[in-house]
């Protein structure tokens, strides 16, 4: 998959609206949207709760349907979130505060719906699927693997996301979180006695893995500016690790220059990469 192509599809599940499958015999209904989407037998584009986030989308508006019209709205806790009614339009605005709160929505015939509202940081996670140190010749994955054993047992101890751990993404712009230049604060669980590690991180385009210009991922820690710069889903002739299904992310790093290797003698051109593969990169509330 082209790497544009998988960003805008990762955009695409950063959704802030939590959509239900079709309803039937309601008396109102909210739907993300211009218009409802009420074909029989299908999923529609309804709502059963909303999330605003802090860093990026304060508001939401949310169409309602199926009522007898007159509508108004009211949160039970407007020191979160304020409602109005507008147009036939749910208005939602948040007020720079964390917590959770229902919007009751009302007709004019006293007919009523209610919706779960959180306020929150928006963030996203990357989760430690597997990880693996190799060599590649010309992008190609190198088959000496007597020569691929020594090195991973040279270099056994690098690690950026170990398997079962999690790094946490908290982009400044939830709208553009996985565009070039969007940037945001990173929290790394290391898996030893450092515990959790901290700093920014900020999407960029490169290309100096492969000759073909892709998205990177730069982690750069607070506490001593040391640097990992990861290709995501570069154009490898040759996969340097198991498929783990379902289709995951991989990142990969050049490390021929952080960790040199002295215990065998490399292929003339050849690069070590650390490679790790990570669940997709869904929003969700911190």
């Amino acid at each position: 998959m082209k790497t544009k192509t998988l960003l805008g599809f990762l955009f695409l599940l950063a959704t802030v609206l939590s959509l239900t499958s079709c309803q039937d015999n309601t008396e109102i209904i909210l739907f993300s949207g211009s218009e409802l989407n009420n074909e029989t037998g299908t999923c529609t584009n309804t709502v059963s709760n909303a999330t605003l986030y802090l860093n990026g989308s304060l508001s939401m508006d949310i169409g309602i349907a199926n009522g007898k019209g007159g509508y108004s709205a009211h949160s039970s806790d407007e020191t979160i979130v304020t409602a109005i009614v507008k147009n036939d339009r749910l208005l939602l605005n948040a007020h720079d505060k964390k917590g959770k709160t229902k919007v009751t929505i009302s007709d004019k015939d006293g007919n009523s719906a209610k919706l779960p509202v959180e306020v929150s940081y928006g963030v996203a996670s990357l989760y430690g699927r597997t990880e693996q140190i190799s060599v590649i010749v010309d992008n190609v994955y190198w088959k000496d693997e007597e020569l691929q054993e020594a090195v991973r047992e040279e270099l056994r101890s690098y690690s950026f996301l170990k398997q079962g751990n999690e790094c946490i993404l908290q982009p400044e712009d939830v709208n553009t979180y996985l565009k070039e230049n969007s940037k945001g604060k990173f929290t790394l669980e290391t898996g030893n006695e450092e515990g959790k590690r901290e700093g920014i991180y900020q999407i960029k385009i490169d290309d100096t893995l492969t000759g073909d210009f892709g998205y990177t991922f730069e982690f750069t820690y607070n506490d001593n500016n040391e640097k990992h710069t990861f290709f995501l889903n570069p154009k490898l002739k040759s996969a340097s690790v198991k498929s783990v299904a379902p289709a995951p992310i991989l990142f990969v790093e050049d490390i021929t220059d952080i960790q040199p290797v002295t215990s065998v003698q490399l292929p003339e051109n050849s690069r070590v990469i650390y490679v790790f593969y990570s669940n997709l990169m869904q929003l969700r509330p911190l």
